[in-house]
């Protein structure tokens, strides 16, 4: 049955006939509840939930930086992370004999028209240091002197993760990054790079460039 805590049309959540009512973001949602089924599911249905719960996984701990990342997408935040997924399932999902293999280097964190940073580079200066090098290409494209470094780095197995979106400005080429953990760092994160900026039509990304594991 539904719970009401204020009024119907106020908070409310739980079940009500086929229906579930459920609260985000502050507003009442209904959805309908899932059928059951016979039918066992195919080959492909597998495939496909099993990736998703791989890509999932991995997300989960950098949602926030996602949500950031995707904040071009209009609607609420959910939306934001349900594409990063989707791109994960289908551009950074490889079959290996059937089974569903993600690759965390082919990962989106964040998506758009602005042209993407190129010939980016990683050098650790020290045991917490990093200096992260690209070519000024303002003015290819749509890339201009002003668009910012959006920086993630990402321990999947530690599940530790830094970000800067403050960064440095396209034109500049170079950008000195300080973790805030004692080392040695070097060769445990992965390292994904974008340019952003606030424009007419809102905040705009370019695609993300993954450097790798450096």
């Amino acid at each position: 049955m539904a719970i009401s805590y204020d009024n119907f049309m106020g908070k409310a959540s739980g079940k009500l006939g086929n229906l579930i009512i459920y609260q985000r973001n502050g507003k009442i949602c209904f959805r309908s509840k899932p059928k059951k089924t016979k039918i066992p599911p195919s080959d492909s249905q597998i495939y496909q939930r099993k990736a998703f719960a791989q890509a999932s996984r991995f997300l989960a701990p950098i949602r926030e930086e996602l949500e950031f990342g995707f904040s071009g997408i209009p609607g609420d935040k959910s939306k934001r992370l349900g594409k990063a997924q989707s791109l994960a399932v289908k551009k950074a999902t490889l079959s290996d004999n059937g089974e569903p293999i993600l690759h965390p280097d082919r990962i989106q964190t964040s998506m758009g028209d602005i042209a993407a940073p190129v010939e980016g580079n990683l050098v650790w200066q020290n045991a917490n240091t990093i200096l992260l090098t690209w070519r000024p290409n303002s003015f290819e494209g749509n890339g201009k002197d002003a668009d910012q470094i959006f920086y993630l780095a990402y321990d999947p197995i530690e599940q530790q993760k830094w970000s800067v979106r403050e960064g440095a400005y396209r034109k500049a080429g170079r950008m000195t990054i300080e973790f805030p953990w004692a080392g040695p760092l070097e060769g445990r994160f992965y390292h994904f790079i974008s340019f952003y900026s606030k424009r007419k039509k809102g905040v705009e990304f370019s695609d993300s460039v993954c450097l790798g594991k450096v």
